[in-house]
This record gives C-alpha cells, sequence and structure tokens, in this order.
C-alpha cells in the first residue's frame, strides 16, 4: 500500500495555495509521498514546506482519507487543512518537481485545475458532499 498526505492551505479570506509540477499538467494541493517511518502528518508537514515555500505552524486538521485508484487499487490520499502558516515570501522551491507555487482566490482558481483538486476545494467548502474516492 501507498499512502500519500495533501493539504488545503487556506488564509481565511478566500485564497489556497496550489502547486504546478514540472511531471503532471495541471495545479495541485501541496503533498507527496509518505516515507517509509514517517507519520502522515510529518510528512505534510515536510511536504508543504518543499514545495511551497511554507511553514505550517499549528497542527494540520485531519479533512479526510480517500482511495487513489488512478494510481493503484492501493493508494490512499490523506488530506489535512490549515490555516496556520509562514509565507516565506521571495523563496522558489529548491525542488525541480515544482515549476511554481501560488496563492489563488477561491473565486478565480486557474483553469487548468487537477479535477480532484476542485472536487476536494468543493468538498471543503461544503459545496459537494465529501467522497472517498480521490
Amino acid at each position: 500500500m501507498t499512502i500519500g498526505a495533501r493539504c488545503i492551505i487556506h488564509d481565511g479570506a478566500g485564497s489556497v495555495m496550489l502547486v504546478r509540477h514540472t511531471y503532471v499538467s495541471g495545479w495541485h494541493l501541496p503533498g507527496g509521498g509518505v516515507d517509509v517511518g514517517e507519520t502522515c502528518e510529518a510528512a505534510v508537514i515536510r511536504e508543504v514546506a518543499e514545495e511551497s515555500n511554507m511553514d505550517l505552524t499549528g497542527k494540520p486538521v485531519l479533512f479526510g482519507v480517500y482511495l487513489n485508484s488512478l494510481v493503484s487499487a492501493r493508494d490512499h490520499v490523506i488530506l489535512y487543512i490549515s490555516d496556520s502558516w509562514n509565507y516565506k515570501e521571495g523563496l522558489l522551491s529548491t525542488r525541480l518537481e515544482i515549476a511554481e507555487s501560488h496563492m489563488f482566490k477561491l473565486t478565480e482558481l486557474p483553469i487548468s485545475i487537477d479535477p480532484s483538486t476542485r472536487k476536494r476545494l468543493d468538498e471543503w467548502r461544503g459545496v459537494t458532499a465529501k467522497a472517498l474516492i480521490w
């Protein structure tokens, strides 16, 4: 089984952090794989710092656990929410896999947002019911 951890990082004023990878199209929630011996919470904190240059300053809140059947029948995504972070403005991600990261207003999300990311944001906002599949 493989596990990934992602985070909806928001500012409380209607904006969320999204990242665009170099190896897959679209804008996604920051996050990535959970390493062997690592907790899901530690993984999401690490991945957020690596991909978005944000440090989560409070404990991220668990939002949901999803089967990611597009990857495999044994892959799951753990989704967290955080509104407590420090942004390291002016710094670019040192990871070659991230093309860019940006805070977007929920009313101005990019056209090329990943469909699963849009669904998770709609669930978080209460627009749609929570799903079990990523």
